[in-house]
C-alpha cells in the first residue's frame, strides 16, 4: 500500500495544478479574443463559445480529482485538454510537454 501512495504522489506532480493553469491560459489566449470581439450569434461563433467552455469544465474537473486522488481521471482530463491545445501545436507557445505520446 505504501508503494502505491509514493507513485500516486511522484506522479501527481505531473498533473499538477500549475500545468493545468499554463495550458489553460494557452487556450484561453486563443479563444477569449474570438469572443470578445464580437457577441455570440454564429455557429462558428457558438463553437469558439462551446470550446471555451469545455476547457473551463476540464479545468474544474480537474480540481476535484486532484482534491479526490484520482489519478486517472486526471489523466483522462490532461489528456483531453493536450488534444485541443493540439489544434495550435505550430504555434510558438506550443510546449512540447503538451505532445502526447
Amino acid at each position: 500500500m505504501d508503494e502505491l501512495y509514493e507513485v500516486a504522489q511522484e506522479s501527481g506532480a505531473e498533473y499538477a495544478e500549475e500545468r493545468f493553469a499554463e495550458l489553460a491560459r494557452f487556450l484561453f489566449a486563443r479563444t477569449d479574443p474570438l469572443l470578445l470581439d464580437r457577441p455570440v450569434g454564429a455557429g462558428a461563433d457558438r463553437a469558439v463559445q462551446a470550446l471555451n467552455d469545455v476547457v473551463r469544465v476540464l479545468l474544474g474537473q480537474a480540481r476535484a480529482f486532484r482534491e479526490w486522488d484520482n489519478e486517472p481521471a486526471l489523466a483522462g482530463a490532461w489528456d483531453s485538454l493536450c488534444v485541443i491545445a493540439a489544434q495550435w501545436r505550430h504555434d510558438p507557445d506550443f510546449l512540447e510537454a503538451w505532445e502526447l505520446e
